[in-house]
């Protein structure tokens, strides 16, 4: 069965530390309330100065669920509001494409 992969693009104002610290604990109080979020492997930021996540999910209802209650969790709260222009491109990964490093 395919993972699901979410590609999250977003600006900030927050210095680097700070939204790398929001990103943080908001990985890590999703994955509290939502298991099936598997890694949340990379962060980088573009030339432009826009951000893009990637958040990978062990299936696409799993992401879909994650995302309706993301809102009740304060520290997914607290990081989205530091956040705007956010757009989400998604698809399906192949278990075999996982990387072996």
């Amino acid at each position: 069965m395919p993972y699901f992969v979410e590609f999250v693009h977003y600006r900030t104002d927050l210095p680097e530390d700070r939204l790398v610290a929001l990103r943080s604990a908001a990985i890590l109080a999703v994955r509290d309330a939502h298991p099936d979020l598997l890694s949340v492997p990379a962060l980088s930021r573009g030339e432009d100065g826009s951000w893009t996540d990637v958040w990978i999910y062990r299936t696409q209802e799993a992401a879909e669920k994650a995302n309706a209650g993301a809102g009740d969790i304060p520290e997914f709260a607290a990081f989205a509001g530091a956040l705007s222009g956010v757009e989400i491109t998604a698809g399906h990964m192949p278990e075999s494409a996982v990387s072996p490093l």
